[in-house]
């Protein structure tokens, strides 16, 4: 009896393996519309909107005056070419896709929620990428729209690269303005 549920349980983690690496393949190699690039840009539009105003009613945010690119620049390249492995695609792969492929209706609030908890657990465990403001309740709000917005534009376009771009763009003016 034993071998027959454990034959069941391991015939069952084939097959989401199996899937997960299928709806990572198809996400991947769908390349988005003109349409799809407007809609991502229109998200990411209204997620700045949202997160100005959350940061503006926070104080969560003060964004300096002038960015003083002399300074930055030596670090600007690693910025831009890390935040879109880790944690743009990495990170997109892992909540738009990966757990899109939970069953059952509320998939997409699962994933947005484990998105959102997924910061405060980098901080709780000390990962490298971590940082104190992960635990604000205010950051954690402006989280959860960047969440939304990305899932959004998952599901209507099929291509985990509008979410990719719109967390992309987040994270590299974040730290631009200095996150």
């Amino acid at each position: 009896m034993i071998e027959v549920i454990f034959a069941r349980i391991l015939k069952a983690s084939r097959c989401a393996a199996s899937s997960l690496f299928a709806d990572a393949t198809l996400a991947i190699k769908r390349l988005p519309t003109m349409r799809d690039a407007m809609e991502a840009i229109g998200l990411f539009m209204l997620f700045l909107l949202a997160a100005g105003l959350v940061s503006k009613t926070t104080g969560l945010v003060t964004f300096p005056v002038l960015v003083d690119w002399a300074a930055l620049s030596p670090v600007l390249l690693l910025i831009v070419v890390t935040a879109f492995f880790v944690p743009a695609l990495s990170e997109e792969l892992a909540f738009r896709v990966g757990l899109s492929g939970l069953s059952g209706r509320w998939r997409g609030g699962l994933a947005l929620a484990a998105f959102v908890i997924w910061h405060p657990v980098q901080v709780w465990l000390g990962l490298p990428m971590a940082q104190p403001v992960f635990l604000d309740p205010a950051f954690l709000m402006i989280t959860a729209l960047l969440g939304l917005i990305c899932t959004i534009s998952y599901r209507r376009s099929q291509s985990i690269w509008p979410p990719v771009f719109i967390h992309w763009l987040v994270v590299v003016g974040w730290k631009i303005l200095g996150g």
